[in-house]
């Protein structure tokens, strides 16, 4: 596959979370070592316990988390968008991968190999706390994650649950406030957010009601992002 140019990737990759915080020379150091990937919905990108070490990062697309701990009830917990970046504590720490995660939609990603990033790491040792921050990241969003699943009223939690898929929980600048769409049906909606399919319809109803929400096939658009964040945080 043709290599994308690195002037290329830094206009059209979206950088957010700890990325953006990363140091530039690092960030452009990154984008000289990727390679495009493409994947088409459904598609499985890697499953726990393969030995792969490579790092991606998503240009355009959804893919999918899901836990390696399979319970019937929860298989799939989180669903990544552009800008954000996954497969970073398997070469950190030289294990093998710790989640399943496939293409939700058709995904442009960009994928770093494992030899050559190690290389990267080799040539500049501080570095491996820049690629750290991606770890710290994903601590963070798993802890809010759970946290918003304490919630104990049901429609505050389901409509965290929504901002988070959505990608719209905890965002600042000019994407907090827009619209985003959750490609996932009502069942595994009402899963995600712990509550019986027939409560997260009726939720979800009077969401669609005060327009915060719109159905879609297989798909929920989040259409105001910051009255449902004061909603989740217990406003009205």
């Amino acid at each position: 596959m043709a290599r994308i140019s690195t002037l290329s990737v830094q206009t059209d990759f979206p950088i957010r979370g700890w990325f953006a915080d990363s140091h530039p020379d690092f960030r452009r150091e990154i984008f000289a070592l990727a390679h495009p990937k493409s994947y088409a919905a459904g598609q499985l990108i890697y499953r726990a316990g393969d030995p792969g070490r490579d790092v991606f990062g998503i240009r355009v697309g959804v893919v999918t988390v899901e836990c390696r701990f399979i319970h019937p009830d929860v298989v799939l917990m989180h669903m990544l968008r552009p800008g954000e970046w996954f497969g970073t504590v398997p070469l950190l720490v030289e294990q093998s991968r710790r989640i399943n995660v496939i293409a939700r939609t058709d995904v442009e990603l960009l994928r770093v190999p494992a030899d050559d990033l190690r290389a990267l790491l080799h040539r500049h040792p501080k570095w491996v706390a820049e690629l750290g921050r991606d770890v710290v990241y994903s601590l963070d969003v798993a802890m809010q994650g759970a946290a918003d699943l304490l919630i104990r009223n049901a429609p505050a939690r389901c409509a965290a649950v929504l901002l988070r898929l959505a990608g719209r929980r905890w965002v600042s600048g000019p994407d907090a406030g827009l619209p985003s769409g959750i490609p996932a049906s009502q069942t595994e909606l009402a899963m995600l957010c712990n509550v019986s399919r027939n409560t997260f319809s009726r939720v979800v109803k009077e969401l669609a009601r005060r327009r915060l929400v719109t159905f879609g096939y297989k798909s929920l658009t989040v259409n105001d992002p910051a009255r449902l964040r004061d909603f989740a945080d217990g406003g009205r």
